[in-house]
Protein backbone atom coordinates (compact mmCIF):
# COMPACT_ATOMS: atom_id res chain seq x y z
CA UNK A 1 0.00 0.00 0.00
CA UNK A 2 0.98 3.73 -0.12
CA UNK A 3 1.10 6.93 1.45
CA UNK A 4 -1.51 9.33 0.89
CA UNK A 5 -1.41 10.55 -2.24
CA UNK A 6 -1.41 14.60 -2.64
CA UNK A 7 -4.52 16.42 -2.67
CA UNK A 8 -6.01 13.50 -0.90
CA UNK A 9 -5.15 14.65 2.80
CA UNK A 10 -7.33 13.17 5.60
CA UNK A 11 -9.60 16.28 7.68
CA UNK A 12 -7.76 14.54 11.38
CA UNK A 13 -11.24 15.89 13.10
CA UNK A 14 -13.18 14.73 10.29
CA UNK A 15 -10.83 11.15 10.58
CA UNK A 16 -11.30 10.84 14.58
CA UNK A 17 -15.15 11.02 14.24
CA UNK A 18 -15.86 8.57 11.52
CA UNK A 19 -13.77 6.20 13.41
CA UNK A 20 -15.00 7.43 17.07
CA UNK A 21 -18.91 6.13 15.76
CA UNK A 22 -17.55 2.60 14.85
CA UNK A 23 -18.13 0.71 17.84
CA UNK A 24 -17.77 -2.77 16.53
CA UNK A 25 -19.35 -4.09 13.13
CA UNK A 26 -18.63 -5.08 10.11
CA UNK A 27 -17.03 -3.34 6.91
CA UNK A 28 -16.43 -4.37 3.33
CA UNK A 29 -12.76 -3.94 1.57
CA UNK A 30 -12.82 -3.47 -1.57
CA UNK A 31 -10.02 -2.42 -4.44
CA UNK A 32 -9.52 -2.43 -8.07
CA UNK A 33 -6.04 -5.15 -9.09
CA UNK A 34 -5.16 -6.64 -12.08
CA UNK A 35 -5.53 -9.71 -13.42
CA UNK A 36 -3.70 -11.94 -15.56
CA UNK A 37 -4.96 -10.60 -18.36
CA UNK A 38 -3.74 -7.35 -17.78
CA UNK A 39 -7.49 -5.57 -16.94
CA UNK A 40 -8.32 -3.97 -13.80
CA UNK A 41 -11.09 -5.88 -12.12
CA UNK A 42 -12.71 -5.14 -8.47
CA UNK A 43 -12.16 -7.43 -5.47
CA UNK A 44 -14.06 -7.58 -2.12
CA UNK A 45 -14.25 -9.11 1.06
CA UNK A 46 -16.19 -8.40 4.31
CA UNK A 47 -13.65 -7.58 7.12
CA UNK A 48 -14.67 -7.77 11.07
CA UNK A 49 -11.08 -6.99 11.98
CA UNK A 50 -10.78 -3.34 10.62
CA UNK A 51 -9.57 -0.95 13.75
CA UNK A 52 -8.21 1.90 14.18
CA UNK A 53 -4.73 2.41 14.94
CA UNK A 54 -3.52 6.04 15.00
CA UNK A 55 -5.16 9.66 14.78
CA UNK A 56 -1.45 11.21 13.84
CA UNK A 57 -1.13 9.90 11.21
CA UNK A 58 -4.52 8.37 10.20
CA UNK A 59 -4.10 4.64 10.16
CA UNK A 60 -6.52 1.73 10.10
CA UNK A 61 -5.39 -1.90 10.01
CA UNK A 62 -7.57 -4.79 8.62
CA UNK A 63 -6.81 -8.27 7.94
CA UNK A 64 -7.25 -10.79 5.61
CA UNK A 65 -6.25 -14.66 5.32
CA UNK A 66 -3.52 -15.30 2.63
CA UNK A 67 -5.79 -18.01 1.63
CA UNK A 68 -8.47 -16.13 0.94
CA UNK A 69 -9.10 -16.11 -2.73
CA UNK A 70 -8.66 -12.46 -2.78
CA UNK A 71 -5.56 -12.28 -1.05
CA UNK A 72 -3.27 -11.53 -4.27
CA UNK A 73 -5.67 -8.70 -5.61
CA UNK A 74 -5.09 -6.59 -2.57
CA UNK A 75 -1.67 -7.70 -2.35
CA UNK A 76 -1.21 -5.89 -5.59
CA UNK A 77 -3.19 -3.77 -5.60
CA UNK A 78 -1.84 0.29 -4.84
CA UNK A 79 -5.75 1.44 -3.37
CA UNK A 80 -8.04 0.34 -1.24
CA UNK A 81 -11.71 1.35 0.48
CA UNK A 82 -13.44 0.74 3.44
CA UNK A 83 -17.07 0.78 3.71
CA UNK A 84 -18.86 0.77 6.80
CA UNK A 85 -22.46 -1.28 6.90
CA UNK A 86 -25.71 -0.40 8.27
CA UNK A 87 -27.18 -2.90 9.92
CA UNK A 88 -29.45 -2.98 6.85
CA UNK A 89 -26.90 -4.03 4.56
CA UNK A 90 -26.66 -7.90 5.98
CA UNK A 91 -26.92 -9.07 2.06
CA UNK A 92 -24.29 -7.23 0.62
CA UNK A 93 -22.14 -8.38 3.68
CA UNK A 94 -23.00 -11.62 2.93
CA UNK A 95 -22.58 -11.56 -0.97
CA UNK A 96 -18.87 -10.29 0.04
CA UNK A 97 -18.42 -13.17 2.36
CA UNK A 98 -18.87 -15.31 -0.46
CA UNK A 99 -16.01 -17.52 -1.42
CA UNK A 100 -17.17 -18.09 -5.49
CA UNK A 101 -19.62 -15.39 -5.94
CA UNK A 102 -20.01 -12.98 -8.74
CA UNK A 103 -19.93 -10.22 -6.21
CA UNK A 104 -19.96 -7.16 -8.23
CA UNK A 105 -22.69 -8.63 -10.96
CA UNK A 106 -25.33 -7.90 -8.66
CA UNK A 107 -24.52 -4.66 -7.72
CA UNK A 108 -24.23 -1.02 -9.02
CA UNK A 109 -20.14 -0.27 -8.65
CA UNK A 110 -17.89 2.61 -9.84
CA UNK A 111 -14.51 3.21 -8.68
CA UNK A 112 -13.65 5.90 -6.83
CA UNK A 113 -11.17 7.85 -6.65
CA UNK A 114 -7.85 6.78 -6.21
Amino acid sequence: MTDTQPGTEIDTKEFRNALGGFATGVTIVTTLAEDSAGDLRPAAVTANSFASVSLDPPLILWSIARSAQSFQAFEKAEFFAVHILHSAQIGLSNLCATKNADKFGEISWRPGLN
